[in-house]
């Protein structure tokens, strides 16, 4: 159940490769080289990791490579994801959260919604939205395995690829607009902090710890993937449609509730969601095509 694209390399492997290029030019173009070295290699190292187990799923087949292939480019997003906390300040210093305040104000009149969505926050409604935000991944996940599941190869292929180049997209504009966000530019602004029941702190600082402060507001990956995730599941897997929308929905209000984004930032999400959606069709057809489906 392995999609075979070009020279033997799914789609999802590619989208990974091109991002691991993408991260080492800007590497090496920044002049950064000496601060992110380690970075770089390490990337080279997730590049070397795709070959060798495309190559081996290919020479060796059997149903155990098989799965391993079909799952493993996945984690890679999480781990590229962590490097940003350190390459994006050494490779584009220049936050631009002054701007997203600024839109943001224009929207509101003035205001900014985080400040205005104050008066709806109590504890339990905190503690819930912070274990919904940061199921994040879970989302786009479970429409993957919804679809393996049912033993859909292209499906799977599809919904993998899209996903995964949602994710690379929204990575590559952290580098072109880098900012913090509003729970820290605004903290000043806000008349009282966030509380929860039980959990809220601790996960609140897990995410801190594994990240650290990522310069990760815009676009709004949160938006953007769960909103493509609904629209794949649309398309694709009616079944799941009523959660997906459930759980996107709590998603998008925990971005703005919990402070972690402007509203520009949800809308720059939705708006590439729907680009990337676009490119459906195309991604269908190409791995239609490799696989004889």
């Amino acid at each position: 159940m392995t999609s075979r694209v070009y020279n033997g390399y799914s789609l999802e492997e590619i989208a990974t490769l091109c991002m691991i290029l993408f991260l080492n030019l800007a590497i090496l173009l920044s002049g950064r080289f000496s601060e992110a070295g380690s970075v770089f290699f390490l990337n080279l190292a997730f590049a070397a990791a795709i070959v060798l187990i495309s190559r081996a799923q290919q020479s060796r087949g059997g149903e155990v490579l098989t799965f391993i292939r079909n799952w493993y480019v996945l984690p890679f997003l999480i781990a590229i994801y962590l490097e940003q906390g350190r390459l994006i300040p050494l490779i584009n210093p220049l936050d631009i959260d002054g701007l997203l305040i600024g839109i943001d104000r224009i929207l509101f009149f003035g205001h900014d919604p985080t400040v205005l969505l104050e008066r709806f926050t109590w504890p339990l409604m905190t503690e819930l939205l912070q274990i919904v935000y940061a199921s994040f991944y879970l989302l786009p996940f479970s429409l993957c395995v919804l679809a393996y599941c049912r033993d859909q190869e292209v499906t799977f292929h599809v919904v993998a690829t899209t996903i995964m180049i949602g994710f690379y997209i929204s990575y590559v504009g952290y580098y072109l607009t880098p900012a913090i966000g509003p729970r820290f530019t605004l903290a000043q602004s806000q008349s009282m902090p966030l509380t929860g029941v039980l959990f809220f702190d601790s996960i609140r600082s897990m995410l801190d710890a594994a990240a650290g402060v990522v310069r990760d507001c815009c676009p709004s990956g949160h938006a953007m993937l769960s909103v493509l995730t609904v629209l794949l599941a649309r398309r694709y897997e009616k079944r799941f449609l009523t959660a997906a929308l459930v759980w996107t929905g709590l998603l998008l209000y925990s971005t703005m509730y919990l402070r972690y984004h402007y509203m520009i930032d949800l809308i720059v999400g939705i708006t590439l969601a729907w680009l990337v959606f676009l490119f459906v069709p195309a991604i269908e057809r190409r791995v239609a095509m490799r696989t004889g489906r």
